[in-house]
């Protein structure tokens, strides 16, 4: 009995996070709340380290549409994700869409200058050197994307692969200040 009992709890923990991983499973996206309920809001003031602007405030990217990876360099799924995640940041950059990447903290900065070279990034790069995105917005896991309305309310995304982008380019297309 308490062997049921024990994978009854744990099906109920990790339940969801096995569901996604079916094939045609649709990722559950919601915009973030405290733990209040109310809407989690992007902080624009977080302090991040610019790559290869190191000049360049993060809260430039603030009252606009913004698309936000967040990934590490050294991960696998990161390294997989990243050319989708771009080519919808160079789709709907025309349209309005601002788009930026964030770096985990605890990789070198010539790790981040290899991943850009390696994929050829257009978009801006930051690294979380205080961790101050991760303890606010992180769930611990690599790779997420973030869209962010222009009145700072966040999503987060789970599922990055091909199939889960369509539905991220709707979530994009239902976004205030994107032309059609």
């Amino acid at each position: 009995m308490r062997i049921i009992l024990l994978l009854l709890a744990l099906f109920c923990v990790f339940g969801n996070a096995f569901a996604q991983m079916l094939p045609g499973a649709k990722p559950v996206t919601a915009p973030m709340a405290d733990s209040t309920g109310k809407p989690l809001l992007m902080d624009f003031n977080i302090n991040l380290a610019g790559i290869k602007d190191a000049n360049m405030p993060y809260s430039v990217f603030g009252q606009r549409p913004l698309l936000l990876y967040y990934f590490s360099p050294h991960c696998p799924h990161c390294q997989k994700s990243y050319p989708g995640v771009q080519q919808v940041a160079k789709e709907y950059e025309q349209k309005g869409l601002a788009s930026v990447a964030i770096a985990v903290n605890g990789v070198g900065k010539r790790d981040i200058l290899m991943f850009m070279e390696q994929h050829k990034a257009t978009i801006p790069f930051f690294q979380d050197s205080e961790q101050e995105f991760a303890k606010k917005y992180g769930d611990g896991y690599v790779p997420r994307l973030y869209l962010i309305s222009p009145d700072g309310k966040v999503t987060r995304y789970t599922a990055l692969e091909k199939e889960n982008l369509k539905d991220i380019k709707a979530d994009i297309e239902k976004l205030p200040g994107i032309s059609k």
